[in-house]
């Protein structure tokens, strides 16, 4: 199915012939046939857990709308994840070519549950067709010359019941890239072709000394191939002529204009990876006095402190809805079933038992954890199967240690080691109502 409304007063006319000519994130069709491209915010098990209390089984017509979807990395993972479900995807966005690189990797997967529309998100209200249960919407919003109107629109369209999955530019973690676009402008003073543009950014990328922001903290090799070998990601990075960021306040300030609720921040596959634990200040402030004065503060200025401490998190990845509050599976709730996600858990058990009486470190995608793990922990983890329900793990430990466990010392030592995983975005909860969803091989992530 497909439409096209093509409203020129609508978008930014030099954002979308970038994306014409740059279409982003540069993708070959034909490599659907050997790997699926993961876009783990958008796994449907993390979706259910945090933005629909674990108790979404995404059918009954269940729709999502993918704004802004470029070359397809998100339409594409969650068309492909909904395949058996009752469910559809509807894809936006203003660059047809970035349109057509999509739809052909939809067709070699033989995907039918997307429909395609050629148009700006403003428009997205005048397609008929809201309202919408999920809306994606991945670095988009931060290239509108308006974002509250993108943002706005959108709000238009959800359901009330509905959630939002974004991703905004995180302003502290990019002032790199804001000093290299910096650099860009005033190299290319004068010169309107964007051809022109590109080689002369490439020139200047392989001239860069070691002292160049670009080049601190990533490896000077990795970063300097991520231009060299691909100009759709240095034009969208450094070529940008439409492009803002924002800090972890701003952000709510951004949301509470739509009337929304920021409903958690979660892991987004940039390199590094964010995860949801990199918005704990408590990582890094170990002085009892500041901990406790920090713990006193707002939620969302604790998170600023912490985006501030890293200067890390350069994209935002979060989950945002009408009414956020009691969007998030509980712990508390034991018809909940754990289960990990993109995270082999074999020898987590005996991990446990190994640092039984000491702190517990877990090194996961070049982030790291540290607990202290209770008594039973180890037998909780190793009993964890992604069938059985939390009530059902107590009851199995509480009969194996002949009953000299109560249920509220398994629940303490389950969340000795729920918490910090749930942090790294691997250890998640659905309801015993729901059935497992699929999962594809995360090394499949390219």
């Amino acid at each position: 199915m497909s439409k096209n409304i093509d409203t020129s007063t609508n978008y930014a006319s030099n954002v979308r012939s970038l994306y014409e000519e740059y279409p982003f994130p540069l993708r070959d069709p034909q490599d659907e046939a050997r790997r699926l491209v993961i876009a783990e915010q958008e796994s449907i098990g993390k979706l259910n857990h945090y933005c629909f209390r674990g108790q979404q089984a995404f059918g009954n017509g269940f729709r999502v709308l993918v704004a802004g979807g470029g070359t397809g990395d998100h339409t594409i993972f969650l068309a492909e994840q909904l395949r058996n479900y009752d469910a559809s995807v509807t894809y936006i966005d203003i660059s047809r070519t970035s349109m057509d690189i999509a739809r052909e990797r939809a067709h070699i997967r033989n995907l039918n549950n997307i429909e395609w529309h050629h148009c700006s998100i403003l428009d997205v209200a005048s397609l008929g067709l809201a309202p919408f249960d999920l809306i994606s919407c991945t670095g988009v919003l931060h290239h509108l010359p308006e974002p509250e109107r993108g943002l706005a629109a959108l709000r238009g369209v959800l359901s009330p019941q509905g959630a939002m999955s974004l991703m905004l530019y995180g302003r502290v973690g990019r002032l790199a890239v804001y000093a290299g676009q910096e650099l860009m402008r005033l190299v290319n003073d004068g010169v309107e072709d964007r051809r022109s543009k590109t080689r002369h950014a490439l020139s200047v990328v392989r001239g860069l000394p070691e002292t160049n922001w670009l080049l601190r903290g990533g490896g000077p090799n990795r970063v300097l191939n991520e231009f060299l070998d691909d100009e759709s990601n240095l034009n969208d990075v450094l070529l940008h002529e439409q492009d803002r960021a924002y800090s972890v306040l701003e952000i709510y300030e951004f949301l509470a204009g739509a009337q929304l609720d920021l409903v958690e921040f979660t892991s987004f596959h940039s390199d590094p990876p964010s995860f949801r634990c990199m918005y704990d200040p408590m990582v890094w402030i170990t002085d009892p006095a500041l901990r406790s004065h920090v713990s006193s503060l707002p939620r969302p200025r604790q998170q600023a402190i912490a985006e501030a401490m890293s200067c890390m998190i350069t994209c935002h990845g979060f989950y945002a809805a009408p009414a956020g509050a009691d969007r998030i599976a509980s712990p508390d709730d034991l018809d909940m079933v754990p289960f990990f996600l993109y995270f082999d858990p074999t020898n987590l058990a005996q991990h446990f038992r190994a640092a039984a009486g000491r702190p517990c470190g877990l090194n996961y995608r070049k982030s790291a954890v540290q607990f202290q793990v209770g008594k039973h922990s180890a037998d909780l983890v190793a009993g964890i199967d992604g069938a059985r329900s939390l009530g059902e793990l107590f009851d199995m430990v509480h009969r194996n240690s002949g009953g000299s466990v109560s249920h509220s010392e398994l629940q303490r030592d389950f969340m000795a080691f729920y918490e910090p995983l749930n942090g790294l975005d691997i250890l998640l909860l659905r309801h015993r109502s729901i059935a497992p969803f699929p999962e594809f091989p995360f090394e499949s992530v390219n």
